[in-house]
């Protein structure tokens, strides 16, 4: 049998963020310059499965049987185990990502994306795209609590996308190219604790947090429009209002906050935080003739790491 290989890119949110959690739109696109990687064999001599991790600083052998319940590894393979209704077979399973963690870009989205698709084809269960993307929004429950499912639907999906919980997912058509650099603080947050600091500011001070939160949707609608018509201009002002509201809820960082006035300082169209803040990526829109001139400044600025991506006109009508 041949190896199952299967890949789910990372993600960056262009708008919304924290307000999607409260019923407010968000708009994100995948960012395929990064992504996870999952290759699985069948075991055919040896009693056990294996899981392989070949990350970063991590390489390591772990029989399956040895990761914890709720492990982000070991939840999306039960949940395809589960639809079989047997013993399923032996495997080994080869994981390895480019994604860094904890930096708002989507890497435990992905990772659950990657799984089901593979499992499932190494099962030789056909899943639908919307049970994938429920699958994986199960996982991702267990690792961050309450999250919006706007991570592994932009992922599962690979097109930009305009989220409304309990709405139907709209992919969104972008006449022109989207040209983005990701800057990374260095520092690593746990949206799970960032989403709960929110919800504390809401439930403590409802009259400030309210209008924030409404504020950012208004923006989001906005961005929508603006993605749709081609208005870059537009898009990257709306994207640093969108991080000024952010500043607002409290889950910005003086280490963002450097970054995006670099970007800006530099000749960014617009740049803002991407994911829980706190720490991780700020994502900012250039134009091609500026990308050099900005990549340098948010290094000075104290970047730690830059990815660089482009989001193509036509990805969104493939």
């Amino acid at each position: 049998m041949p190896a199952i290989i299967s890949k789910a890119p990372g993600k960056t949110i262009l708008f919304g963020e924290h307000a999607v959690v409260y019923g407010c739109p968000a708009i994100a696109v995948p960012i395929e310059a990064v992504q996870v990687k999952v290759t699985i064999l069948p075991v055919i001599k040896g009693s056990q499965s294996i899981i392989k991790i070949r990350n970063f600083q991590r390489f390591e052998d772990i029989p399956f049987a040895d990761l914890e319940k709720n492990n982000p590894i070991r939840v999306p393979i039960e949940n395809i185990f589960s639809q079989i209704g047997g013993k399923p077979p032996l495997f080994e399973m080869t994981i390895s990502s480019t994604i860094p963690i904890a930096a708002g870009l989507g890497s435990s989205a992905a990772l659950a994306v990657a799984i089901t698709k593979g499992v499932s084809q190494f099962l030789g269960i056909q899943l639908s795209l919307d049970k994938i993307n429920s699958l994986a929004l199960q996982s991702e429950i267990i690792q961050h609590g309450s999250p919006s499912g706007i991570d592994n639907s932009v992922i599962a999906i690979g097109k930009p996308i305009y989220f409304l919980k309990n709405s139907p997912i709209v992919i969104i058509e972008i006449p022109n190219s989207l040209n983005l650099i990701l800057g990374d603080t260095g520092k690593r947050t746990l949206t799970r604790n960032v989403v709960q600091e929110v919800r504390h500011f809401l439930d403590t001070e409802p009259t400030i947090v309210q209008p924030i939160l409404e504020k950012i949707g208004k923006i989001t609608d906005n961005g929508l429009n603006a993605l749709r018509s081609g208005n870059l201009e537009e898009v990257g002002e709306l994207m640093t209002q969108n991080h000024k509201a952010l500043k607002e809820l409290k889950v910005s960082s003086p280490d963002l906050d450097r970054l995006v006035d670099s970007a800006m300082k530099n000749g960014a169209l617009g740049a803002k935080l991407c994911g829980g803040g706190k720490g991780g990526y700020m994502v900012t829109l250039c134009e091609s003739n500026t990308l050099e001139k900005i990549s340098v400044g948010l290094k000075s600025a104290g970047a730690e790491n830059l990815i660089q991506t482009s989001i193509n006109a036509s990805l969104s009508k493939e």
